[in-house]
């Protein structure tokens, strides 16, 4: 292996010597060798200069990412090397002084020394366990701070760059749809005008959905094709050599102003009508398609609104990843302001609640959706989500299991004859208008399945906890799974279990080798050689957690990770699919091919346990091929 290093040399803002910070990593498997000085105080070190980021690579510099993103570049879940110097041993300092502020568990400083030459030297690890975003590297000493160098933490397990943008946005997605449930208490007491609960977050929350691709860009494109116009008369003077439409209406105006006409030899059936006289001008009715109607002033007001918010934000927004992404959102709102058919679309004086083309023409209808849920947004606050979106950095884990979590209510609400509401998902206070997730018993979801003729209850726990002389039951120490299906038979009950890991694919794979065959393990040896030792535990754990969810929690059938990937894996015990333990892959932005195969696996488990019961006959039931 290479070591990388970044070499810092920090100035405070006038260009006063702070001491020279190096970052260093040892997981580099690469063979790009170089040592390039970026600028005075930059300096590379085996580091590639890359177009595009990858998720493998512990430190990156890419010059061409743009401007919403830093181009020095670090990896999630790696340990790097920190190393201090300065020639002022009297002075005090703070290492990494921003990133300690948000959260002082990245670095741990483990040793400090005065060499021959009495300067000052600090020595520690940092590690942005599963927090990504934008940050910064600098140093404070004696209350001044060092200039900010700003860095990107990539995800080993998403696509940073899009992925996790599409995770955020199905959070809030599934938070804002409280709005439209009829049933919800909230439904009952939204109230347009009121705005008595403004938060950072949500707002952002807000423009992180609406500018999904498949939401407001979609919908803005299809209404520039397909704007709704009205057809309108109006009365215009012109020459008669250029009259179009002459009628009944055109001569009585021509005969009532006798001032108009003049005497004329012409040949024309209009000039014998009027006796010899003929008009200079005449009026006519003009029939014209106009768009500067009160719902297009509505579109062209709505999208004002949008950024109108976005630059409020702004003025407040602090580096990183928030920021960036509101300059992105600005960027787009304005591109389509500027289309040119808005010119032609006057302010709107009121919201035309009570028309019909805003609440039911495709495109309008949607623009209206977004305008309420933006009126409400300002009053909705999700606090488990907003406790792990705070300053630069999101700890994408936790962010993770709540994701993982509709997505298994999803897929559960496809195949049951009753489908839920989301007042049956949340935990809602009406007084301050914030919502949380229910958990444990009172997450219980009810869902009615049909298979093969045959009736089948499955509920869905969040967070439920199986003990000793409980009503759910372990028969050793107390477990909590994050997610748990109970399948009910007739009489008999059944569970099965699931866990969302924020692992990558090397590492899933890597847990597999526990249980494969030495012939095996050998045609691997070179891949796990690849890997330290330390990930061979960290694996090892997830899987026997598994075996202990399924061996300890009576009437367990199954258990099994969740994970960002695309390597599902399964163990069996027997040429059935069940009893088993594996992991399934659920990536942000793919999870309608992984929804399939879930949804597929839960069925062949359902069949099977059907089968356990004596109900239909193995011909119906899938086997695992050994």
């Amino acid at each position: 292996m290479i070591e990388q290093k970044v070499i810092i040399h920090l100035t405070d803002e006038d260009s006063n010597e702070i001491g020279t910070l190096t970052v260093s990593s040892l997981d580099y498997v690469g063979d790009f060798e170089s040592n390039i000085n970026i600028s005075q105080s930059l300096r590379l070190v085996n580091i590639p200069i890359v177009d595009e980021p990858d998720n493998m690579t512990p430190i990156q510099y890419c010059p061409d990412i743009g401007a919403n993103f830093a181009k020095l570049m670090f990896l999630e879940e790696t340990e790097y090397q920190i190393l201090f110097e300065s020639k002022d041993a009297n002075a005090s300092y703070d290492i990494l002084y921003s990133l300690t502020k948000i959260n002082d568990n990245h670095f741990k400083p483990f040793r400090f020394t005065l060499g021959d030459d009495k300067n000052y030297k600090i020595a520690g690890t940092l590690n942005f366990r599963s927090y990504v975003g934008k940050s910064f590297l600098d140093v404070r000493k004696d209350d001044i701070n060092s200039i900010k160098i700003p860095i990107e933490v990539r995800s080993k397990k998403i696509d940073y760059f899009n992925q996790y943008s599409a995770m955020i946005a199905d959070l809030s997605q599934h938070a804002l749809s409280l709005i439209f449930e009829v049933k919800s208490p909230l439904y009952q007491e939204f109230e347009l005008d009121l705005r008595q609960k403004e938060t950072y977050y949500e707002d952002f929350m807000f423009l992180e959905y609406l500018f999904r691709q498949e939401n407001l860009p979609s919908i803005f494109e299809y209404l520039t094709k397909n704007l709704h116009s009205q057809l309108k008369n109006h009365v215009e003077t012109v020459p008669l050599s250029f009259a179009s439409n002459v009628n009944q209406n055109t001569l009585k105006n021509i005969v009532s102003r006798p001032n108009n006409l003049f005497k004329s030899d012409a040949d024309f059936e209009i000039v014998r009508k009027l006796n010899g006289y003929i008009p200079r001008e005449i009026e006519q009715i003009k029939h014209e398609d106009v768009i500067d109607i009160p719902e297009n002033r509505f579109f062209k007001y709505f999208l004002e609104l949008v950024r109108d918010l976005i630059e409020k934000l702004l003025e407040t927004s602090k580096e990183g990843y928030i920021k960036d992404k509101l300059l992105s959102f600005g960027d787009e709102i304005e591109y389509y302001l500027s289309a040119k058919f808005f010119n032609h679309i006057s302010a709107m004086e009121y919201v035309p609640f009570n028309s019909q083309i805003l609440q039911k023409k495709e495109g309008y209808r949607e623009i209206f959706q977004y305008f309420l849920m933006l009126e409400f947004s300002f009053r909705l606050s999700w606090d488990e989500v907003n406790e792990q979106f705070k300053g630069f950095e999101k700890k994408l884990s936790e962010l993770y299991e709540y994701w993982c979590y509709f997505k298994l209510l999803k897929v559960l609400n496809d195949m049951s004859v009753n489908k839920i509401n989301f007042e049956d998902v949340f935990e809602i206070n009406k007084d301050n208008w914030s919502i949380s997730i229910k958990r444990g018993k009172r997450s219980r979801k009810k869902f009615k399945l049909f298979l093969h003729d045959q009736e089948i209850d499955v509920e869905l726990f969040y967070n439920l906890r199986f003990s000793e002389g409980s009503e759910y039951r372990s028969y050793s120490l107390a477990f909590r799974p994050d997610y748990t299906l109970r399948v009910k038979i007739g009489k008999h009950v059944n569970y099965i279990h699931f866990d969302a890991k924020y692992r990558s694919e090397l590492e899933i794979a890597n847990f597999y080798s526990i249980v494969k065959s030495d012939k095996e393990l050998d045609e691997e040896i070179d891949e796990r050689d690849s890997l330290e030792e330390k990930d061979y535990v960290f694996k090892d754990g997830d899987i026997y957690k598994m075996h202990t969810y399924k061996d300890s929690i009576l009437k367990t059938e199954g258990a099994y990770v969740l994970y960002p990937g695309n390597k599902p894996k399964q163990f069996f015990e027997s040429n059935k699919i069940i009893p088993s333990v594996g992991a399934f892959s659920l990536t942000p932005g793919n999870e309608g091919a992984d929804e399939d195969d879930l949804e597929k696996f839960i069925r062949e488990a359902l069949k099977t346990l059907l089968f356990n019961n004596g109900l239909i006959p193995l011909v119906y039931v899938s086997v695992n091929p050994k």
